[in-house]
């Protein structure tokens, strides 16, 4: 079974220095939230977020991890009950999802639920938990999973066809794969020292539901995934 993690991710709550800027308020009233209970979203929040400087620099991008999801969740991968995902947040959240969670399509509506999800902890709020969510750090998440082999997909890491990638994944017990959660930069060192392997599957930048999409679908012909 292949673990997918989503780490350094975009997602986080509306930083309290910006909580009291304008088009925070403006999209705080729309949504009859608490500015505090919004989560960043480059969509709505562009002038605040300027407001941070470089810090805020990819930011506000809960699209992307919802992009990635709906490719790996929809995969036949996940319908063959070979692959558990997770969500690693910027500042340190560990988000758990269910295989069986069937996510909205619209990322309005996954926003929204994963603004449900840091005032709840869980959703649903009854029933079996579809997403739970943690203060947890990478380091102790993959602790937890004690994979044995960690392979980083980067930019920074050495070129290697991702069907290769993939072969060497498939002879793990306990494969982990990680891929960037954000738009730009690179993973922190503390992420990179983690991985047992990184590697670069793509001459170009490929936006991170890419890198997902070919990742799990090679992974599925490396294992010899039945498609008929």
């Amino acid at each position: 079974m292949l673990t997918l993690i989503l780490a350094e991710s975009s997602i986080e709550l509306v930083p309290n220095e910006i909580t009291g800027h304008p088009a925070i308020l403006k999209w705080a009233e729309r949504k009859e939230k608490d500015p505090r209970e919004l989560i960043l979203d480059q969509s709505y929040h562009h002038s605040a977020i300027l407001g941070l400087g470089k810090s805020g620099i990819g930011r506000g991008r809960p699209d992307i991890v919802h992009f990635c999801l709906l490719l790996a969740l929809g995969s036949p991968l996940n319908s063959d009950n070979q692959l558990n995902c997770f969500v690693h947040t910027r500042d340190d959240y560990v988000i758990t999802i269910d295989p069986r969670a069937r996510l909205p399509r619209n990322t309005d509506r996954f926003t929204a639920l994963i603004e449900q999800l840091y005032q709840a902890s869980v959703v649903p709020s009854s029933g079996p938990p579809l997403m739970k969510l943690s203060r947890e750090s990478l380091k102790d998440m993959l602790s937890k999973i004690s994979p044995d082999n960690v392979v980083a997909l980067t930019t920074m890491g050495s070129p290697k066809p991702m069907e290769a990638v993939a072969t060497g994944l498939r002879e793990a017990e306990r494969p982990t794969l990680i891929v960037g959660g954000f738009p730009v930069g690179h993973f922190s060192d503390q992420t990179m020292r983690l991985a047992s392997e990184k590697f670069r599957i793509d001459r170009r930048k490929l936006e991170a539901w890419t890198v997902v999409g070919r990742a799990v679908y090679d992974y599925e012909k490396a294992i010899g995934t039945v498609r008929f």
